[in-house]
């Protein structure tokens, strides 16, 4: 391996700041209300786009005919209670009760209601809390109530409600995961509770406690057919969930709130029950002081209600009578009480609820992963990802408008890796050791944006005859920037630019060079279920970096800028130049560089919601560059990428090379 002077020395502080700050479900966020309606208008449209993000349906899904079945209808106490099953998407179902009524005389209102993480789901019954109880009392007071499954739970158990580390991975590079499949599957039971000719469209709750208070508030700020919002025991801005089913990757990398999502529902009614003993304990200090500004932005302050118990988590009888007041007022026009007594009454077994009670075991913590065979789990997701996914790697002639269909994905991208793209005078240069080349001179640059704390090490190389005319080419490599010196195995490279008269700028992207081990001294934990909810991947620091550096030599004054990756810096390589203003020219090094899910699933490779944009045969044909040259890549990927530049759109050229690297460097980069 060559060796260069370092940049960096042994100083502790000489460590990116984006691997020290890790945030976590418990982190105390602050509660911050939008101050004007533009305010309040912008960042409700910012959250929805998060929360589609997360859960997969950016873009949303083609919606599959539900085709419910519906049977074993009987009554009781007045109720007609039947079970539900409908396919919300192929691979995925939806399974429930169906709670009606016995007399409707007109359409009535709707309530959708997610069990949460109760011990046995939608059947559970007990003094803290009752799904059943709940559903049985609204339909006795005139509701129709579609009481659903989660994800792993009772009757959907084809697949998991808790994935393992191995599961989590390989389908969130496709958008999948429980947040994504309990979100979509809310959303479809909204569309088969408004289908019913028992139901009046117009008027639709939503309710749940504790996981089913989280798939409320998502449901319900997607949906706005979702009118009256009551999510029990679980607003904070001090814990926001620890469920897989409650956060999706991506989530709350820009610090995306429960609050901020309850702030986007206004000015719908919203009904927050919490109590002493649990995450929920002072929302009436901070969270709901907060929301009365917002609803105040409407004139809506009597949509807004709370009340704490002196209690531990629940939904309690007397918290769901202050809830049956809530629904009764907003959807059924009556007058405000403060509660409605439940009436006593004989509930339906688990037996009569099921579809399958056969199997039933109410000792079961669906919420922990059940060890067992994953391969019908996998067919079932395959299935799933397939359909997400759909239209990530299209035929170029079934793009109808090519430059619209390259933008549109291009900001998917951008949000995927959640990147600056406002970069304008905030690159550092720290200047460091300089040193004499055959064909040139070297100096060791720190480079970093203001105030982020980020550090990439790199060496500016300018040729003797120097020029800002002249081209410029960003060299970056899988064991960085010295491979492009004497004694590394690219050092060719960097010798042709300079015989060229090329500016050359070679970095150390994060987690290789200078920061290789820099991740494993961070007090990230990447195995954490819940990890890539809350912080970046190493995977976006990568294409940002790519992007400082290029900005950086923007600013340097060069606008003659190529670029030239090879190993495992071309994948984040083809996602930056997805979002670049356009460059004279790239040239890949595709040799051994695989396009599949094991590839993506290194440790510096992983990126969430990937393959939504079609994984690097998707990314290259949106590279802004004049001439993409790839090198050693497969047939199937040159032919691929060739189809689209063909249609125009951005008009790149596709130069391909299987001889030499360095040839292509010399007639493309270094032009």
């Amino acid at each position: 391996m060559a060796t260069i002077p370092n940049v960096l020395s042994d100083e502790s502080f000489w460590m990116d700041r984006r691997l020290l700050t890790v945030y976590h479900n418990e982190f105390a966020y602050e509660a911050e209300p939008p101050a004007t309606m533009e305010e309040w208008k912008e960042r409700r449209d910012f959250t929805r786009a998060q929360v589609l993000l997360a859960a997969g349906l950016d873009p949303m899904p083609e919606k599959t005919p539900l085709a419910p079945k519906i049977w074993g209808h009987f009554k009781k106490e007045g109720v007609i209670v039947a079970k539900v099953e409908f396919e919300s998407l192929p691979g995925l179902k939806c399974t429930g009760n169906l709670y009606l009524p016995e007399l409707v005389k007109n359409p009535a209102p709707g309530i959708l209601s997610p069990h949460g993480h109760w011990q046995t789901g939608r059947v559970h019954d007990a003094e803290r809390g009752s799904v059943v109880r709940r559903a049985m009392m609204l339909a006795r007071l005139g509701f129709v109530v579609f009481s659903y499954d989660m994800v792993g739970y009772l009757d959907n158990d084809e697949i998991l409600h808790a994935w393992p580390e191995e599961l989590r991975r390989q389908y969130a590079l496709s958008g999948v995961s429980p947040f994504g499949l309990h979100t979509w599957n809310s959303l479809r039971a909204v569309d088969f509770l408004c289908s019913l000719p028992e139901v009046d469209a117009n008027r639709i709750g939503c309710t749940g406690a504790s996981g089913g208070a989280s798939q409320t508030w998502y449901v319900s700020v997607l949906d706005e057919r979702i009118k009256v919002i009551v999510p029990t025991c679980m607003l904070s801005s001090h814990f926001q969930g620890g469920c897989q089913c409650e956060k999706g990757p991506l989530l709350r990398i820009n610090g995306l709130t429960s609050f901020d999502v309850l702030c986007a529902c206004a000015p719908r009614p919203l009904m927050l029950p919490s109590c002493t003993r649990d995450w929920t304990n002072l929302i009436s200090r901070y969270e709901v002081p907060a929301l009365r500004k917002v609803y105040a932005l409407f004139g809506a302050e009597d949509a807004l209600a709370t009340f704490c118990q002196e209690a531990e988590h629940n939904y309690n009888q007397e918290t769901r009578e202050r809830v049956y007041s809530w629904f009764t007022h907003w959807l059924l026009n009556q007058s405000l009480r403060e509660r409605i007594v439940e009436d006593s009454m004989e509930v339906p077994t688990p037996q009569e609820l099921l579809i399958h009670p056969e199997r039933y075991n109410p000792d079961v913590d669906f919420a922990k992963f059940q060890t067992k065979d994953l391969t019908p789990v996998r067919k079932k997701l395959d299935q799933v990802a397939s359909h997400l996914c759909a239209g990530a790697l299209p035929k170029a002639s079934e793009v109808a408008d090519l430059r619209s269909f390259q933008a549109q994905r291009a900001e998917l991208v951008g949000e995927l890796v959640n990147n600056d793209q406002e970069l304008k005078d905030v690159a550092v240069r720290l200047t460091f050791s300089r040193w004499a080349l055959a064909n040139g001179n070297a100096q060791n640059v720190a480079i970093s944006r203001r105030g982020i704390g980020d550090i990439i090490p790199a060496t500016r190389v300018r040729p003797k005859q120097a020029s800002a005319e002249a081209p410029a080419v960003l060299l970056l490599s899988s064991t960085g920037k010295a491979d492009f010196f004497v004694g590394g195995s690219h050092a060719n490279l960097l010798d042709t630019l300079l015989e060229r008269h090329c500016n050359v700028l070679a970095a150390d992207l994060m987690g290789s060079g200078e920061t290789a081990e820099m991740p494993a001294k961070s007090p990230r934990n990447e195995h954490h279920p819940l990890f890539y909810t809350f912080n970046p991947t190493l995977f976006s620091m990568r294409v940002q970096d790519i992007l400082t550096c290029l900005q950086l030599m923007q600013e340097d004054g060069y606008r003659n800028i190529s670029l030239v990756a090879t190993g495992d810096a071309v994948k984040p390589a083809l996602c930056a130049l997805a979002l670049v203003p356009r460059l004279h020219a790239a040239v890949l090094d595709m040799e051994n560089q695989e396009d599949n899910p094991a590839a993506w699933q290194t440790e510096l490779a992983f990126q969430p919601g990937i393959f939504k944009v079609g994984g690097m045969k998707g990314l290259a044909t949106l590279a802004n560059v004049e001439t993409l040259a790839l090198y050693k890549a497969s047939e199937d990927f040159q032919d691929y990428v060739t189809e689209f530049s063909k249609q125009g759109g951005r008009t790149t050229t596709i130069a391909l090379g299987r001889e030499s690297l360095q040839r292509l460097v010399d007639q493309y980069a270094a032009k």
